[in-house]
Protein backbone atom coordinates (compact mmCIF):
# COMPACT_ATOMS: atom_id res chain seq x y z
CA UNK A 1 0.00 0.00 0.00
CA UNK A 2 2.94 2.95 0.60
CA UNK A 3 4.80 1.73 -2.13
CA UNK A 4 1.58 2.06 -4.19
CA UNK A 5 1.29 5.72 -2.62
CA UNK A 6 4.72 6.70 -2.90
CA UNK A 7 3.93 5.99 -6.98
CA UNK A 8 0.88 7.35 -6.93
CA UNK A 9 2.04 10.56 -5.33
CA UNK A 10 5.11 11.03 -7.33
CA UNK A 11 3.17 10.21 -10.35
CA UNK A 12 0.38 13.42 -9.37
CA UNK A 13 3.60 15.78 -9.08
CA UNK A 14 4.89 14.26 -12.26
CA UNK A 15 2.06 15.46 -14.01
CA UNK A 16 1.59 18.56 -12.03
CA UNK A 17 5.19 20.07 -13.42
CA UNK A 18 7.00 17.85 -16.23
CA UNK A 19 3.99 18.79 -18.23
CA UNK A 20 4.89 22.40 -17.96
CA UNK A 21 8.90 21.37 -18.52
CA UNK A 22 7.75 19.22 -21.64
CA UNK A 23 5.88 22.11 -22.94
CA UNK A 24 8.20 24.99 -22.17
CA UNK A 25 11.29 22.71 -23.63
CA UNK A 26 9.54 22.29 -27.04
CA UNK A 27 7.65 25.10 -27.18
CA UNK A 28 5.51 24.44 -29.80
CA UNK A 29 2.88 26.70 -31.34
CA UNK A 30 -0.43 27.28 -30.45
CA UNK A 31 -3.01 29.20 -28.29
CA UNK A 32 -3.41 32.82 -29.72
CA UNK A 33 0.14 32.70 -31.62
CA UNK A 34 -0.07 33.66 -35.87
CA UNK A 35 1.56 31.83 -38.59
CA UNK A 36 4.53 33.60 -38.12
CA UNK A 37 5.46 32.05 -35.00
CA UNK A 38 4.40 28.14 -36.50
CA UNK A 39 6.88 29.39 -39.69
CA UNK A 40 9.94 29.98 -36.70
CA UNK A 41 9.23 26.97 -34.99
CA UNK A 42 9.39 24.94 -38.30
CA UNK A 43 12.36 26.55 -39.79
CA UNK A 44 14.26 25.80 -36.47
CA UNK A 45 13.52 21.85 -38.17
CA UNK A 46 13.37 18.85 -35.57
CA UNK A 47 14.96 19.44 -32.59
CA UNK A 48 16.01 17.94 -30.41
CA UNK A 49 13.67 19.56 -27.48
CA UNK A 50 11.17 18.37 -29.00
CA UNK A 51 11.49 15.14 -29.02
CA UNK A 52 12.98 15.56 -25.48
CA UNK A 53 9.23 17.10 -24.51
CA UNK A 54 7.43 13.87 -25.58
CA UNK A 55 9.47 10.97 -23.48
CA UNK A 56 8.62 13.84 -20.51
CA UNK A 57 5.13 14.20 -21.92
CA UNK A 58 5.00 10.40 -21.53
CA UNK A 59 6.37 10.37 -18.23
CA UNK A 60 3.82 12.78 -17.23
CA UNK A 61 1.12 10.70 -18.38
CA UNK A 62 2.05 7.60 -16.89
CA UNK A 63 2.28 10.29 -13.47
CA UNK A 64 -1.38 10.70 -13.84
CA UNK A 65 -2.65 7.26 -14.88
CA UNK A 66 -0.72 5.96 -11.85
CA UNK A 67 -2.44 8.73 -9.42
CA UNK A 68 -5.73 7.87 -11.38
CA UNK A 69 -5.07 4.04 -10.10
CA UNK A 70 -4.88 5.15 -6.66
CA UNK A 71 -8.03 7.31 -6.74
CA UNK A 72 -9.69 4.46 -8.34
CA UNK A 73 -8.75 1.70 -5.28
CA UNK A 74 -10.95 4.56 -2.87
CA UNK A 75 -14.07 4.31 -4.96
CA UNK A 76 -16.27 0.80 -4.00
CA UNK A 77 -16.59 -2.24 -6.92
CA UNK A 78 -18.82 -1.84 -8.75
CA UNK A 79 -20.01 0.17 -11.99
CA UNK A 80 -19.02 3.82 -10.53
CA UNK A 81 -15.13 2.67 -10.46
CA UNK A 82 -15.28 1.04 -14.14
CA UNK A 83 -16.55 3.86 -15.51
CA UNK A 84 -14.04 6.16 -13.46
CA UNK A 85 -11.27 4.23 -14.57
CA UNK A 86 -12.47 3.40 -18.03
CA UNK A 87 -12.72 7.40 -18.37
CA UNK A 88 -9.71 7.34 -16.79
CA UNK A 89 -7.64 5.48 -19.49
CA UNK A 90 -9.49 7.01 -22.00
CA UNK A 91 -8.44 10.52 -20.89
CA UNK A 92 -4.80 9.88 -20.62
CA UNK A 93 -4.81 8.09 -24.30
CA UNK A 94 -5.84 11.10 -25.40
CA UNK A 95 -3.79 12.97 -23.59
CA UNK A 96 -0.65 11.60 -25.02
CA UNK A 97 -1.97 11.17 -28.75
CA UNK A 98 -3.07 14.71 -28.45
CA UNK A 99 0.87 15.75 -27.93
CA UNK A 100 1.89 13.62 -30.54
CA UNK A 101 -0.14 15.03 -32.84
CA UNK A 102 0.95 18.43 -31.48
CA UNK A 103 4.56 17.47 -32.23
CA UNK A 104 4.03 15.58 -35.56
CA UNK A 105 5.27 18.46 -37.75
CA UNK A 106 8.79 18.38 -36.36
CA UNK A 107 8.71 14.40 -36.25
CA UNK A 108 7.64 14.48 -40.05
CA UNK A 109 11.00 16.55 -40.55
CA UNK A 110 13.23 14.44 -38.76
CA UNK A 111 12.30 11.20 -40.60
CA UNK A 112 11.57 12.40 -43.94
CA UNK A 113 15.96 11.98 -44.22
CA UNK A 114 15.95 15.52 -45.59
CA UNK A 115 13.73 15.60 -47.96
CA UNK A 116 11.21 17.72 -47.05
CA UNK A 117 12.68 20.93 -46.03
CA UNK A 118 9.84 22.80 -44.55
CA UNK A 119 5.85 22.77 -44.05
CA UNK A 120 3.56 25.26 -44.62
CA UNK A 121 3.08 27.57 -41.62
CA UNK A 122 -0.85 27.37 -41.96
CA UNK A 123 -0.83 23.72 -41.99
CA UNK A 124 1.39 23.32 -38.54
CA UNK A 125 -0.55 25.57 -36.94
CA UNK A 126 -3.30 23.85 -37.96
CA UNK A 127 -1.81 20.23 -36.84
CA UNK A 128 -0.62 21.55 -33.42
CA UNK A 129 -4.26 23.22 -32.85
CA UNK A 130 -5.47 19.86 -33.66
CA UNK A 131 -3.68 18.10 -31.06
CA UNK A 132 -4.24 20.76 -28.40
CA UNK A 133 -7.87 20.16 -29.11
CA UNK A 134 -7.44 16.57 -28.73
CA UNK A 135 -5.50 17.33 -25.37
CA UNK A 136 -7.60 19.51 -23.67
CA UNK A 137 -10.93 19.29 -25.28
CA UNK A 138 -11.16 15.10 -25.56
CA UNK A 139 -8.69 14.44 -22.94
CA UNK A 140 -9.72 17.34 -20.37
CA UNK A 141 -13.00 16.40 -20.89
CA UNK A 142 -13.16 12.91 -20.02
CA UNK A 143 -10.68 13.82 -17.12
CA UNK A 144 -12.93 16.46 -15.68
CA UNK A 145 -16.21 13.42 -16.14
CA UNK A 146 -13.45 11.28 -14.01
CA UNK A 147 -12.75 13.68 -11.36
CA UNK A 148 -16.46 14.49 -10.81
CA UNK A 149 -17.41 10.83 -10.65
CA UNK A 150 -15.21 10.55 -8.17
CA UNK A 151 -15.52 13.12 -5.72
CA UNK A 152 -19.46 13.52 -6.38
CA UNK A 153 -20.10 10.74 -3.90
CA UNK A 154 -18.71 9.50 -0.74
CA UNK A 155 -15.23 7.78 -1.23
CA UNK A 156 -12.75 6.55 1.47
CA UNK A 157 -10.34 9.95 1.47
CA UNK A 158 -11.10 12.89 3.62
CA UNK A 159 -13.20 15.43 2.68
CA UNK A 160 -11.04 17.48 1.90
CA UNK A 161 -9.61 15.56 -1.08
CA UNK A 162 -13.25 14.66 -2.51
CA UNK A 163 -13.57 18.85 -2.83
CA UNK A 164 -10.04 19.63 -4.18
CA UNK A 165 -10.87 16.74 -6.89
CA UNK A 166 -14.56 18.52 -7.99
CA UNK A 167 -12.31 21.59 -8.53
CA UNK A 168 -10.38 19.78 -10.56
CA UNK A 169 -13.10 18.28 -12.15
CA UNK A 170 -14.82 20.84 -13.44
CA UNK A 171 -11.59 22.81 -14.36
CA UNK A 172 -10.97 19.90 -16.60
CA UNK A 173 -14.09 20.54 -18.34
CA UNK A 174 -13.43 23.71 -19.07
CA UNK A 175 -9.94 22.64 -20.11
CA UNK A 176 -10.75 23.73 -24.00
CA UNK A 177 -10.45 27.29 -22.92
CA UNK A 178 -6.39 26.48 -21.77
CA UNK A 179 -6.55 28.94 -18.70
CA UNK A 180 -8.46 26.82 -16.37
CA UNK A 181 -6.02 23.99 -16.63
CA UNK A 182 -3.26 25.59 -14.59
CA UNK A 183 -6.57 24.56 -12.14
CA UNK A 184 -5.57 20.47 -12.85
CA UNK A 185 -2.12 20.98 -12.66
CA UNK A 186 -2.46 22.28 -9.39
CA UNK A 187 -4.78 19.91 -8.16
CA UNK A 188 -2.25 17.12 -9.09
CA UNK A 189 0.47 18.98 -7.48
CA UNK A 190 -1.89 18.88 -3.83
CA UNK A 191 -3.21 15.63 -4.48
CA UNK A 192 0.78 14.28 -4.79
CA UNK A 193 1.93 15.57 -1.76
CA UNK A 194 -1.10 13.84 0.05
CA UNK A 195 -0.62 10.93 -1.44
CA UNK A 196 3.25 10.93 -0.44
CA UNK A 197 2.57 12.10 3.43
CA UNK A 198 -0.42 9.38 3.15
CA UNK A 199 2.36 6.86 2.30
CA UNK A 200 4.30 7.88 5.68
CA UNK A 201 1.63 6.90 7.72
CA UNK A 202 1.09 3.33 10.06
CA UNK A 203 -0.30 0.98 7.60
CA UNK A 204 -3.30 0.54 9.20
CA UNK A 205 -4.35 4.15 9.13
CA UNK A 206 -4.00 4.42 5.47
CA UNK A 207 -5.82 1.30 4.55
CA UNK A 208 -8.32 2.75 6.62
CA UNK A 209 -8.54 5.52 4.44
CA UNK A 210 -8.06 4.20 1.29
CA UNK A 211 -9.16 0.83 0.74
Amino acid sequence: MKAQALLAGAGALAFGVITWVAFIVANPPGGNYSASDAADYIAKGHRPAVFISLYLTLIAAVGLLLALARLRDAIEAGARRSFFWGLSIAAVTAWMTGYALVATPSVALAFSGGHLKSLDPTVVYTVSEGGWALMYGAGGLMLGVALVTFAVRPVAVASWVRWTTLVGGVASLLAIAWFPMFLVYLWAIVIGIWLLVSARQPEAVTEARLA
